[in-house]
């Protein structure tokens, strides 16, 4: 290869062939490196000489065993992409030397123990480990600032057996998976994760219970965790709005823990009630739960058989109530239809409304988008209205008059005659009792 000091990138991708790189040392302005499925072994030792590399990609090298330990000198690279590289087995231990480095990706690679000094790489947003079989992670993260700027950890199907007790001190952390693993339980200190908005733990079967998350979650997935007990602070107070969660498939899990969680989001919806009549403008709210059931909460207003109801109001209802919104309630269960195991499906309901001296029309609001379940589960959610909503009833007394409930696939949403909702439920939220009056006489301006 000749004027290499002229390349800025080098892109072999594909060349299933190459299985070996010539010496660097004269590529000093490559700034790409893109080496994707070739059968190179090793990379050449002086790859350190090519100082303002930012971004080398070696995913689906398959025969590739090793990384030089200069190549921890690549004080400029971004991003290092090692997806699919099956016989790399461990990182160089001074991975933490990287100071630039934004994005680590290692997703199916043997790699079996991640370097301490990973803690250093405080510019780093992603670290992607997802199914790389037994992983051992650092115990401590206990270094000042330790990945100040992580982002996203995806430790998904790794067979992890234990998580750092000070898990919490990722302070910049939004998404964590971590499914598909054999930890038995999630250190307390995950509360202290403020910024944590999603976190997966489905197929954890080793997982016994989960501590009190951060109050500013958005989704918690925890389906299939089978030996799920127990649970704590599954609703926060602190924030006006409904997580989603999904506990389907813990059967394991007391009835009495179940009917908590059930009470728990009734307290929750009454402070959303509060909260969202302090907050105005506001987007609108859909939260849910899904977990195992087969009976409608007894504190829902309106229950009935099947997937409908009547509702029976006076034309004064809505002002007089001063309502918000809904929380709903449906018993679910799609039987042993294995083609859709892995489909997502919508419910959405359509409202029946009487508008003052006009005709009824109805109106189609989607609730929730959530797995297949074989067997009965209780799905309870919200669906407070957003500004325009809440004047449109507000203003022409809207008056609900029937509800029906069914659900659509993604992506195609034909309405699937099979998912039929078996029981279903409405609760109004309205202003609590206690606000004052004041502040009812209708939605601030």
């Amino acid at each position: 290869m000749f004027h290499l000091e002229f390349l800025k990138e080098l892109d072999l991708l594909g060349c299933s062939k190459l299985k070996r790189l010539p010496e660097m040392s004269s590529a000093v302005n490559i700034e790409e490196v893109i080496l994707n499925g070739t059968a190179i072994e090793e990379l050449p030792s002086s790859i350190d000489c090519i100082s303002g590399l930012s971004i080398l990609d070696v995913q689906n090298c398959k025969k590739l065993k090793s990384l030089p330990s200069n190549l921890c000198k690549l004080t400029c690279l971004r991003a290092l992409i090692l997806n699919g590289c099956s016989k790399l087995q461990r990182l160089p231990d001074e991975l933490g030397n990287l100071e630039a480095l934004g994005y680590l990706h290692a997703e199916g690679t043997g790699i079996r123990e991640v370097p301490s000094s990973i803690v250093r790489l405080n510019n780093v947003r992603k670290l992607d480990f997802k199914g790389t079989k037994g992983l051992s992670l650092p115990m401590t993260l206990s270094l000042g600032g330790a990945l100040r700027g992580l982002w996203c950890l995806d430790l998904a199907d790794c067979g992890i057996t234990e998580l750092p007790e000070n898990l919490g001190m990722l302070t910049s952390l939004i998404y964590l998976y971590l499914d598909k693993n054999n930890f038995g339980r999630i250190p307390e200190s995950i509360i202290q994760l403020s910024t944590l908005l999603y976190i997966r733990l489905s197929h954890c079967e080793r997982l016994q219970s989960l501590p009190e998350h951060p109050c500013c979650l958005i989704e918690l997935d925890a389906h299939h965790c089978t030996a799920l007990e127990s649970l704590s602070g599954l609703f926060s107070s602190n924030e006006p709005y409904h997580p989603c969660i999904d506990l389907s498939d813990n059967y394991k899990m007391d009835q009495n823990v179940t009917r908590g969680i059930l009470q728990d989001a009734l307290q929750k919806f009454k402070h959303m009630g509060t909260e969202r009549w302090k907050r105005i403008p506001f987007s609108g709210s859909k939260g849910y739960i899904l977990l195992p059931g087969s009976e409608i909460p007894e504190w829902f207003s309106f229950k009935s058989e099947g997937s409908s109801m009547t509702l029976e109001m006076t034309p004064d209802f809505f002002n007089k109530n001063r309502v918000l919104g809904f929380a709903f309630s449906a018993l679910v269960g799609f039987g042993d239809h294995q083609d859709v195991r892995e489909a997502r499906f919508k419910l959405f309901w359509e409202i029946k409304v009487k508008p003052k001296d006009c005709d009824s029309h109805v109106i189609q609001r989607s609730l929730a988008i959530i797995r297949y379940v074989e067997s009965d589960h209780l799905l309870l959610g919200d669906d407070f209205f957003d500004d325009k909503d809440f004047f449109t009833f507000w203003e022409n007394n809207w008056v609900p008059e029937a509800i029906q409930f069914y659900f659509k696939e993604e992506p195609g949403y034909e309405i699937l005659e099979y998912c039929l909702v078996k029981k279903c439920g409405i609760y109004l939220l309205c202003v609590p009792d206690s606000t004052d009056s004041t502040e009812g006489e209708g939605p601030h301006p």
